[in-house]
């Protein structure tokens, strides 16, 4: 028998399904982009925020007239003044700039700092205004530097004579709170022109320099018995160079041969100041009499110490000669 060749049909292979592709979930950006109530609660944040804004524009006048926030002059702290200044000068610098009852801590700080250094700096006493320090509710602190009477000019108008006090460089101070007596008592310079307002520098080089020279002198002055520096009248010409010389006066009638001002030497070929000042001190030191009849008619100190004698001496004294000492 012949044998059938069946075939067998294989089943086909089944194809996997593939997974139907899933949807992705939004991204947070996207569902608060896509969120009315998100939008509309941000919108009000907003109106909130602009409305409070506006209001408070509106009520800060009146927030900062508010006696708790208001500066008086009680919660206005200076630096100490010190003992040569009578006045009080706190309530002299609010009463002329009418800033009382216009001081508050609310509002912009910078121009509130602003407006007191202001009206501190105008004073003629005050050199300097430091730091200005706000405290809550309503203090001020005011760091400031004063100025120091270092000399008085003379000043002569007609037949009228008067001391006007100025300080190291020569800014004119308020004559009307010295006494007659403090004003005397200062170091007196002699021999200028000009009356500047107070507050005002002299312009005038003489009593600049003048003002520094006594200054450097004043931990001497009252124990030299010196009283008056007496600028030269026209500047002194060294090749292209020009410069004042000045002479002391003590209270016996020496007269001290000083020459060019403080820091002005070089220019003069003379000694330092220094060197000026020990000659001057050593001298005194060792045969005193400055402040007497007895003493030289000058002293030199500008490069080598030079002494002339008073040419009266009193009856019986021996006559003196000139000395010259290194």
């Amino acid at each position: 028998m012949g044998s059938k060749n069946t075939e067998s049909k294989s089943a086909p292979a089944k194809t996997p399904k593939s997974a139907a592709p899933t949807k992705s979930a939004p991204a947070p950006t996207s569902r608060i982009l896509w969120r009315p109530k998100v939008w509309g609660g941000l919108a009000i944040v907003l109106a909130v925020g602009y409305a409070g804004h506006l209001a408070w524009k509106h009520y800060l006048p009146v927030i900062a007239q508010h006696p708790q926030y208001q500066i008086t002059a009680e919660n206005i702290r200076i630096t100490p003044q010190p003992p040569w200044i009578r006045a009080d000068l706190k309530t002299e610098v609010l009463r002329d700039s009418g800033l009382l009852g216009h001081l508050s801590v609310i509002g912009d700080r910078a121009a509130l700092q602003q407006r007191v250094r202001d009206a501190f700096d105008f004073n003629p006493w005050i050199a300097e205004v430091g730091q200005i320090k706000i405290d809550l509710p309503a203090t001020l602190d005011v760091e400031l530097k004063y100025r120091q009477p270092v000399a008085a000019v003379e000043a002569v108008e007609g037949k009228e004579v008067s001391f006007l006090p100025i300080d190291a460089t020569g800014i004119r101070l308020p004559d009307a709170d010295f006494s007659d007596y403090a004003r005397r008592s200062l170091p007196r310079i002699s021999g200028v022109t000009g009356l500047p307002g107070v507050g005002e520098r002299w312009n005038d080089e003489r009593v600049t320099s003048a003002a520094t020279l006594a200054a450097r002198l004043a931990d001497i002055w009252t124990q030299l018995r010196l009283v008056e520096i007496i600028p030269s009248m026209h500047a002194q010409v060294r090749g292209e160079t020009t410069f004042y010389a000045f002479e002391i006066m003590t209270s016996g009638g020496t007269r001290i041969v000083w020459g060019a001002a403080p820091g002005r030497e070089q220019d003069a070929a003379e000694s330092p100041f220094d060197d000026k000042r020990k000659r001057l001190l050593d001298y005194a030191t060792t045969h005193g009499h400055l402040d007497s009849i007895d003493g030289p008619a000058s002293v030199d100190v500008r490069s080598d110490l030079v002494v002339l004698p008073r040419t009266a001496k009193r009856p019986g004294a021996k006559p003196a000669t000139d000395t010259k000492h290194k």
